[in-house]
């Protein structure tokens, strides 16, 4: 096989540093000589400048007048509305990291107005270090006032918390996130039907989701509750505290020498960084205006940066490897003609329920399991699934991922050697609910990488036998106990090996 990485180099920006455009209408420029740091809550203190800067915003915010523009609950609306739908924000394609790196900036940049602190810079919260939420934004008082960082009825006291290493651990960071080295695989991929610049493009979804934002990304937001997993999730102020971290992670991939536009064609770099999200944010003298992915790309332009970003570490990537995935990611069902070998390409009408899993195998031949087998990386295949458009009854909060699993059931833990996975669904209600209707989002699609899995088992000589069987079943959203819509009805599950 050809070896996964080519040389890449870094593609950090340097020279001058903005804080923040002079170009956005009725916001006077930010400028200064050296970059705002942006630092974790790990171990910061309640009364920290940059935590009370960001508790007085919020209060202030709250007391608004919640029709003006500069409110707490306007800001919010501009991605989405609690139990309706998203507006701007995208889901589910390669805009989500781009649009939301702006959005938090919007209040970063908001709350330095607004409190006078132009030393402000937005914290983040390491739940890779800090498996609970912190401490600012659990307590209900402050200095003996109500604590505006505070919401009532997150859901903190389940089996979610701490949050577990399959979702957030450093080894699993370093091998799902950080030794990705394509863009579309780090965060998530186009959608294969996109062909120009419209603005409607955001909005649709259509990609395939992968680990970032599938499952530290949209698990959190289910695990926290209240307005967390819906598309109103940005009138919990913990929002910024878990983008922040989303954000710093793009930063570190970034600083390991990882290109955002490596290997694209220049058509799928045009449709990437020169896309408009027209009037999607809102400045804080309330006027609306743009972005685009492609002043997107430095935090250091951007006026910010994080502490501590890691030098490059000259990993290469594999461009027959990536090409082969993202032509598959690209064509779905649609095409028997690509180089790889793909299993199960039907429809499904199947569903996966709590009592009764969703179980698709397929047989391999000897040589091609023996292939999968080896734990040698470089000799071996990788093999995946991708699980395409999810219908996903409302109360699902994820779906599990299981390989030849043959006694798995609804209480079979994370820890079992048979997971592979897990993918968070978040709240896309299809109700109409005025003007932030209409972005009914398309049913999620996500890519599971099974080599590790199938490997771990191959080494405990528990991988016997050529079939390969994969298997789902969904975990019921915080909070409820009717399991009889928990079910989970893929329209196609692929199984490939590369």
């Amino acid at each position: 096989m050809v070896s996964r990485r080519t040389i890449l180099k870094a593609s950090i920006a340097t020279g001058a540093v903005v804080a923040f455009s002079g170009s956005i209408a009725g916001l006077s420029a930010f400028a200064q000589n050296s970059p705002r740091i942006r630092r974790s809550l790990h171990d910061m203190a309640l009364d920290d400048p940059d935590l009370s800067t960001y508790r007085d915003f919020v209060g202030m915010m709250l007391a608004k007048d919640q029709k003006d523009p500069v409110s707490w609950l306007q800001y919010s609306l501009m991605h989405g509305k609690y139990r309706g739908n998203y507006r701007y924000c995208p889901h589910g394609d390669w805009y989500f990291l781009p649009w939301h790196r702006e959005f938090v900036l919007m209040y970063e940049n908001a709350a330095r107005t607004l409190t006078g602190n132009d030393s402000f810079a937005m914290p983040y919260w390491d739940w890779t270090v800090d498996r609970v939420m912190p401490k600012a934004f659990t307590d209900e008082t402050y200095n003996g006032k109500a604590n505006p960082l505070y919401v009532k009825g997150r859901t903190l006291n389940t089996n979610d918390w701490p949050l577990s290493d399959d979702w957030v651990s450093q080894a699993v960071l370093d091998s799902k996130v950080f030794d990705e080295t394509n863009f579309q695989f780090f965060g998530t991929s186009k959608n294969p039907d996109q062909d120009n610049l419209d603005m409607s493009w955001v909005v649709k979804g259509g990609g395939v989701q992968g680990f970032l934002e599938g499952t530290p990304h949209n698990l959190i937001h289910n695990a926290i509750g209240a307005y967390m997993p819906s598309a109103g999730s940005p009138r919990d102020p913990i929002f910024m505290m878990h983008h922040g971290n989303i954000d710093r992670i793009w930063a570190v991939w970034n600083a390991l020498g990882r290109s955002n536009t490596g290997n694209m064609s220049q058509t799928d770099q045009t449709l990437w960084l020169d896309m408009n999200f027209k009037n999607n944010y809102l400045s804080p003298t309330g006027q609306t205006y743009s972005a685009t992915p492609a002043n997107l790309q430095s935090t250091l332009e951007l006026g910010y940066t994080y502490p501590d970003l890691p030098a490059p570490d000259n990993l290469s990537s594999d461009p027959v490897r990536d090409a082969k995935l993202l032509s598959l990611l690209a064509a779905g069902s649609k095409s028997d003609k690509l180089d790889v070998l793909r299993v199960l390409p039907a429809a499904n009408t199947e569903a996966a329920t709590l009592s009764k899993p969703l179980v698709k195998s397929v047989r391999f031949s000897s040589a091609m399991s023996n292939q999968v087998a080896l734990t040698a990386p470089a000799d071996a295949a990788e093999v995946f699934v991708i699980i395409r458009e999810m219908d996903v009854g409302p109360n699902v909060s994820s779906v599990r991922v299981f390989v030849n699993a043959e006694t798995l059931t609804s209480k079979t833990p994370n820890s079992d050697p048979h997971f592979a996975g897990e993918i968070g669904i978040l709240s896309h209600p299809e109700s109409s609910d005025g003007e932030h209707s209409g972005h009914h989002k398309a049913p999620p699609t996500a890519l599971i990488d099974l080599t590790d899995t199938l490997r771990t088992l191959a080494k405990k000589s528990m991988l016997k036998g050529d079939n390969i069987s994969v298997q789902l079943i969904p975990v019921l959203r915080n909070g409820m106990k009717d399991g009889n819509d928990a079910k989970v009805i893929p329209a196609v599950i692929e199984i490939v090996v590369i």
